[in-house]
């Protein structure tokens, strides 16, 4: 099930007693909350809308809510974040247990529980688990792809009535690596600068803006291979002093050449590469781009020469930002 058709359950009152909600698209999964949180008027929400954190809240505590009856109001709304109880990682005494079969076998009908998985690992062998997705029903809200991101954004202006162009939208994309949650978090700025024309040009987006660290470190790995020394410095100058730390730095761009060398011994469509790597489709797209340019003994070479660094930083006192500066001179030659 996908975000539309759960809301055109809750639209039509279907709504079931549970649910599980997959994925790790943040404005979907927020859209979700606030589709579950809708179930209840904002008047009852203090005694009919609860939620638990089960990294800070223990299982019994939950459960007990659960099961319980609504309080003046046709529904009750019990929202679980972080059900670890659900993976192979953690342990579930008897009692709680027990009354896990006992919420999932004999649900209350006017109450809904919302399991928010988001990511994590069920173990699909735990009774509990097993029973769970077979009452619940499953909402999955994955990464969009580029083109759904665009389209997405795409949809979220022309409702307004803005307008971006095209030059404005592949900035956007690149900035925020097609992440949909990131570009639509840069929305608000955008408008509010574009208010009066209603369009969003290029320059806006540049100025208004920033460039991820992922995004940051694609343009920093393309000047060291094209040998463009003070660009390439510049650029890592301006990191350290955006506050990002020597090691962290240097383990991103190592990151970059390896995903650089796996995409090149992989076959298959960006979404197959990205899936094996785990890693988002747009960012599959951009190193098969870098591949077309560069040769391969060059990846290889700065992959190499990273690790190195990366060992000089973890056991010797050397500065990072001179070592950063010796990799691309001698690189460059």
């Amino acid at each position: 099930m996908n975000l539309k058709q759960l809301q055109q359950q809750i639209e039509n009152d279907a709504v079931a007693n549970f649910y599980v909600v997959t994925g790790e698209e943040d404005a979907l999964l927020a859209s979700a909350y606030r589709l579950f949180q809708s179930l209840i008027a904002d008047e009852d929400r203090d005694m009919n809308l609860a939620q638990f954190d089960l990294s800070e809240v223990n299982l019994d505590t939950m459960i007990n809510d659960a099961m319980s009856m609504p309080f003046f109001g046709n529904k009750r709304v019990t929202i679980v974040d972080n059900p670890q109880f659900l993976t192979a990682t953690a342990k579930v005494n008897n009692h709680d247990q027990e009354l896990l079969l006992k919420l999932l076998q004999q649900p209350n009908a006017e109450n809904v529980i919302v399991f928010f998985v988001k990511q994590l690992k069920l173990d699909k062998r735990k009774k509990i688990t097993k029973l769970l997705l077979k009452q619940a029903e499953i909402v999955d809200l994955p990464l969009l792809s580029e083109k759904q991101s665009q389209q997405a954004i795409a949809g979220y202006l022309s409702q307004r009535n803005y307008q971006m162009t095209p030059e404005a939208m592949t900035e956007l994309l690149k900035r925020t690596n097609a992440n949909y949650s990131n570009m639509l978090n840069e929305m608000p700025k955008l408008l509010a600068f574009a208010h009066k024309a209603k369009k969003i040009e290029l320059s806006t987006v540049q100025a208004l803006v920033p460039k991820t660290l992922t995004a940051n470190v694609f343009d920093l790995v393309n000047h060291v291979i094209q040998a463009k020394v003070e660009e390439a410095l510049v650029l890592y100058r301006d990191l350290l002093l955006s506050g990002e730390a020597p090691l962290r730095l240097n383990a991103v761009l190592t990151s970059q050449f390896r995903l650089l060398l796996q995409v090149a011994g992989l076959q298959g469509n960006d979404n197959d590469i990205s899936k094996q790597l785990g890693v988002h489709p747009y960012r599959i797209k951009l190193a098969k781009q870098s591949l077309r340019q560069y040769k391969l003994y060059d990846i290889r070479n700065g992959y190499l020469k990273m690790l190195d660094i990366e060992i000089q930083l973890k056991t010797t006192q050397h500065n990072p930002e001179r070592l950063f500066e010796l990799f691309v001179m001698n690189f460059s030659k």
